[in-house]
This record gives structure tokens, C-alpha cells and sequence, in this order.
């Protein structure tokens, strides 16, 4: 079939977080992009709340994070709180994760429908991007050298036909997608059905309701069902969470609005709370990752990749990252400084890192059914040891930030791999890793992780002249651009394990793809190696 379409270079369908993300980050590499979003708008539910320490730093560089902090809870409310109702006997509650400044921003207990607003705002003027809301896709055929793209105007009904290097698909969970270009998830669709039911009203008399990112009522009556309350801005609005089934709605019937505000009184113990219901969702619980993150020219990112319990907050952040590894390999690509072999790093990369969030998610989720029971035992060490492993789900730097690309765009240097510790995060310039932080002024605005944006970057120790040297002279044979780095110190206790005559190459994302603590008898060629390896 022969039909006039526009053309892009990357088409992106999805304007959740993950698609917005990725429309910022092709906006700033100067590519040309189209998104579009069967919605009206940005989302109008909170969703997932919670942006960590990776997603943190990288909406600092992108220069929003000041905007997305300042919609989110007040710092060290990432608690969970266990109760028989909110006015009601407090059971026991987790602590705030310790901010060991590993990084130069922290966690942000913000909501999905904040992260998305402020996405869209930095990015709804660009002169590379195009969002298109109310926008349907419909079907997509692709070939060796192009993708074409039907989307449906909802206003309009008219349908049109874009063409497109590449196509992402950041269209959620059930990612219609996903499922033409012929993708399936692995692992259980269905843990549970969820109701989840969003309200306003205001609970600021309540001292646990100001201070704790949830509250999970656990009545002594075990015939009434426990609930998850969420917080979702701090002041009026709340996420009142419900398993209805296990692999459907299993209610008899829904509730009215009356019996649904009733209920919503009665967890929180309080007869005259002032509910009013703004709207409601049903949900699968689910642990599945895709069985690639590609089909061709098609891309998986986000939620159509992979599917998280939402124990541990992840989805938001993997999608995000997701976005952040892809967006420069397509630009480099796109450029004509890398081949199309550096989009095949994608999968192996992220995949991986995706099957570890879910595990991680999932066993988060176990643990509610220990601290349940130990909550309605009245044991107290049964109920102190429970409260402290629930710390895991909450203090996660090391799931955040140690993860490694064991394969991909890098050049493995032999060295011993330390296993994941989720809880604590060890850094190190070892390949694959992001790359560690320091702050580079007393004021503290400048880290090391604002060398890497848009290009490769080498990094030499304080006293690598001869890679210094050589830098410059492959970035011109090779005609790819390159930064060049010094640190001020090879301090180990950072993670620098360079040494001071070394040298790491680091990727755009932060990731270093090559490192070799020394110097070597011709510098030059081992760096030619290492570039010519990743982008050829």
C-alpha cells in the first residue's frame, strides 16, 4: 500500500513518564521526534509515587528535578506506617532510608501525574519534539530501512500515516504495541486484581497522615480486609488501595459511592472524614518481562517491557532509565557516528536489569503477608523483626544504583564482579557501572556526573597526560566527538579504582564502557579500540 506520510525519525507511542522522557531526551540530542498519547492529557490518577536517587539525578540534568521536588512529600517520609486504622492504634512503622550522599540529588516521594506534568512542560515547546494528545495509534509495518506508522485523530477520527526510522513503543502494560509486533511477556500476569479508589480530603489532624508515604490499615477483625493508603501530595489527596480477587474482579458486585466512602471512613477511623471521590481504577499485580526489548526497528520501553509488583517503585524508574539508555544510542546512530549494531546492546543491557526489578518487586510484595500476620499476632518480636525487613523494600540504593551492564556498548576488563546488594550501593568505575559521584566545587553544584549528556567522555586520572594527550588526536581520526576529563583526585574511597595513571571511556548515560587503570605503551590505540568496539 502506497499512502503519503509524514516523516520523523523516531516515532514514539505513549506520553506516559517513560514517552515524555524519552521526547526530552531526543530533544536534547537535536532528533527529530513525534509522540502521541491516546489520552486527552497527562494522566489525572497518581499512579506510581516515587522518584529515586538514578531518576533524581537525571531530572537534574535535565532541569527539572527542582520542579518535580517541590510537588512531592517532605524529605524522609519515605515510611511505611502499619495500623488498625489511621486515628487508630499505630502498630509499628519502618524508617526513612539514610542519605549517604552518593549522589547529587535524593529520593522524591512524588506522584506519576506530577512527574508527567512537569515532563510535558519542558518539553511541549520544543522545536524537535511533537506531542500530540487525543491521538490514537493504530498500526505500524516496518522494513529493513523504515517504519510507517498509522495513528487516529479522537477529535477527528481521521487517520494518517507517519514514516520513521524507529518506532517506541512507551505505550504501558498492555501495549497494543507490543502485541502486533509479536512480543510476550514472561511470568504471571495476575498475583492479584486491584481496586484502586482516589479521594480527596483533608487528614492533616492526623500526625501519621503528614508524615509516612503509606499507611497500611490492618484490621483486628481479620474478616475485614486490610488496605494500603497512599499519600500522594501531602495535604488532601489519598490512594486508597483493595485486592478485589486474585486473577479478576471477584466482588459480588461494586460498591456504590456511598458504601466506597463508608469504607473509606472506617479505614480511617473516623466517622465524619471528609471523603470525596475524584476517581477509580482496576489493575493487575503482575511480574512479567518482555522476552525482547526488540523487534526490528520496534522498541520496548517502560511498562510495555516490563510489568513490576508495585512493592519497591520501580516501574517508573526502570521506564525512565530505559528511555536514558536508548535515547542515546538511537541519537548516535541517527548521526552517523555509531552503526546500527550499538541499538542490539539495548536488549542485553536492559533486559536484565528489568528481570532484577522484578524479582526484587516481587519479593518486596512477599513480605506484606509476614508482616500481616506478625501485625494481628500482638508478639512483639515477632513484630519488630518483621518491621525491620520491611526497611528492604524502602532502602534501596543498591537496587537504584549499583546495577551493571554485564554486556552491551562496553569493554569487559577481567576484573571481579561484586554481586548486588540491594540495600547498599558500593560505587566503582568498574565497565558497566554507573559512574561514581563527587562533587567537583565546595558549593556543591558541580558533580561528576555532569560531564556525561551528550557525548563520550574520557576520564583521566590526576596524573594520565599521556591519555589526556591522546584523546584528542583519535576523537579527530575518528571523527567522533569526545570530552576530555581530569579528576582531581584517584581517591578509591569515591570508587575511583583507575588510579591516578588511567582512564575510563564513559558513555553519554554515565555508564563507562571501557576503563584501564594505567597507562600502556601506546594509549592512542587502546582508546581507538575502545570506541571503534562500542559504536562500530
Amino acid at each position: 500500500m502506497t499512502v503519503d506520510a509524514s516523516k520523523t525519525d523516531v516515532f514514539i507511542v505513549g506520553g506516559g513518564p517513560v514517552g515524555l522522557a524519552m521526547a526530552l531526551l531526543l530533544h536534547r540530542f537535536e532528533i527529530p521526534c513525534v509522540l502521541v498519547e491516546k489520552n486527552e492529557t497527562t494522566t489525572d490518577h497518581p499512579k506510581s509515587r516515587g522518584c529515586f536517587a538514578r531518576t533524581m539525578e537525571l531530572f537534574r540534568q535535565w532541569g527539572v528535578e527542582d520542579a518535580i521536588r517541590s510537588r512531592g512529600l517532605v524529605d524522609q517520609s519515605d515510611v511505611f506506617v502499619f495500623s488498625e486504622s489511621v486515628a487508630g492504634r499505630e502498630i509499628g512503622r519502618t524508617i526513612p532510608e539514610p542519605n549517604r550522599q552518593q549522589g547529587p540529588a535524593w529520593k522524591s516521594m512524588v506522584a506519576q501525574d506530577a512527574v508527567e506534568e512537569e515532563l510535558l512542560r519542558a518539553v511541549k515547546d520544543s522545536k524537535f519534539a511533537t506531542i500530540r494528545y487525543a491521538t490514537e495509534w493504530v498500526a505500524f509495518e516496518q522494513d529493513d530501512e523504515r517504519v510507517r506508522v498509522e495513528i487516529r485523530s479522537q477529535d477527528t477520527g481521521r487517520s494518517e500515516w507517519w514514516e520513521a526510522k524507529y518506532l517506541i513503543a512507551a505505550d504501558g502494560a498492555g501495549s497494543p504495541v507490543r502485541r502486533a509486533a509479536g512480543i510476550e511477556l514472561i511470568g504471571p500476569s495476575t498475583l492479584r486484581y486491584m481496586l484502586n479508589e482516589y479521594w480527596r480530603g483533608d487528614m492533616s489532624r492526623f500526625r501519621v497522615a503528614r508524615d509516612a508515604t503509606g499507611i497500611r490499615v490492618i484490621p483486628r477483625d481479620r474478616r475485614e480486609q486490610p488496605a494500603q493508603i497512599l499519600n500522594t501530595n501531602g495535604k488532601d489527596r489519598w490512594l486508597t488501595l483493595m485486592v478485589i480477587g486474585q486473577e479478576r474482579d471477584e466482588r459480588p458486585r461494586p460498591l456504590t459511592d456511598a458504601e466506597t466512602i463508608a469504607l473509606i471512613r472506617k479505614h480511617v477511623g473516623a466517622p465524619d472524614q471528609e471523603v470525596e471521590l475524584i476517581n477509580r481504577s482496576t489493575w493487575r499485580f503482575s511480574k512479567q518481562v518482555a522476552s525482547s526489548f526488540r523487534k526490528g526497528r520496534v522498541f520496548l520501553a517502560g511498562d510495555s517491557a516490563h510489568r513490576f509488583p508495585p512493592t519497591g517503585g520501580m516501574g517508573l524508574n526502570s521506564g525512565v532509565q530505559d528511555a536514558h539508555n536508548l535515547a542515546w544510542k538511537l541519537a548516535f546512530v541517527l548521526r552517523g557516528l555509531a552503526s546500527e549494531r550499538l541499538l542490539d546492546s539495548y536488549d542485553p543491557e536492559r533486559r536484565p536489569v528489568g528481570q532484577s526489578n522484578a524479582d526484587w518487586s516481587y519479593g518486596n510484595y512477599l513480605r506484606f503477608f509476614h508482616i500481616e500476620e506478625a501485625m494481628r499476632s500482638d508478639n512483639e518480636d515477632e513484630v519488630r523483626f518483621w518491621l525491620r525487613d520491611m526497611d528492604n523494600h524502602l532502602h534501596s540504593i543498591g537496587q537504584v544504583l549499583g546495577f551493571r551492564y554485564e554486556e552491551g556498548a562496553l569493554v569487559w576488563d577481567g576484573s571481579t564482579r561484586r554481586p548486588l546488594d540491594p540495600r547498599t550501593y558500593v560505587p566503582t568505575d568498574q565497565p558497566g557501572c554507573r559512574f561514581p559521584h563527587m562533587w567537583l566545587d565546595n558549593a556543591r553544584s558541580v558533580t561528576t556526573l555532569d560531564w556525561f549528556d551528550k557525548n563520550l567522555v574520557l576520564v583521566a586520572g590526576p596524573a594520565a597526560d599521556q591519555w589526556l594527550e591522546a584523546g584528542p588526536a583519535v576523537s579527530e581520526r575518528l571523527g567522533i566527538p569526545l570530552e576530555i576529563r581530569r579528576l582531581p583526585t584517584a581517591d578509591a574511597s569515591y570508587g575511583f579504582e583507575m588510579g591516578p595513571r588511567g582512564a575510563a571511556l564513559v558513555r553519554p548515560d554515565g555508564h563507562v564502557a571501557f576503563r584501564m587503570p594505567w597507562t600502556p605503551a601506546d594509549p592512542a590505540k587502546q582508546l581507538a579500540k575502545a570506541i571503534t568496539t562500542i559504536l562500530r
